[in-house]
């Protein structure tokens, strides 16, 4: 099993181009990060960090080996701002799934 995690601008991806391609188990977080701004309404300045910041999603997707080249592809296609840096993908493996309530039963 792996895990993508794609940092991308908050208004690029769709949750459900994912969903339409059968991926349930995801997750979407927002953050703010050092992204290239496509535009002055998706950054704010932070205090915390002393400098000017662009509004991001951390979607992180969860999936079968044999599926990340379509995952990776899919997230691509709808994350592109045509700037050089439109974001960022990492993959990683997944050692165990388990399920919360069930300890007998693998996920």
């Amino acid at each position: 099993m792996k895990r993508i995690t794609a940092l991308l601008h908050a208004h690029r991806m769709s949750v459900h181009a994912l969903e339409a391609a059968g991926e349930r188990r995801l997750s979407v977080v927002q953050a703010r990060g050092l992204l290239r701004a496509s535009s002055a309404r998706e950054q704010d300045y932070s205090v915390e960090l002393g400098e000017r910041v662009t509004q991001e999603i951390q979607l992180d997707v969860f999936c079968e080996d044999e599926r990340v080249d379509a995952i990776v592809a899919l997230i691509r296609q709808h994350g592109r701002t045509g700037q050089v840096n439109a974001g960022w993908i990492f993959t990683s493996s997944i050692d165990d799934v388990l399920l919360i309530d069930r300890a007998d039963v693998p996920a």
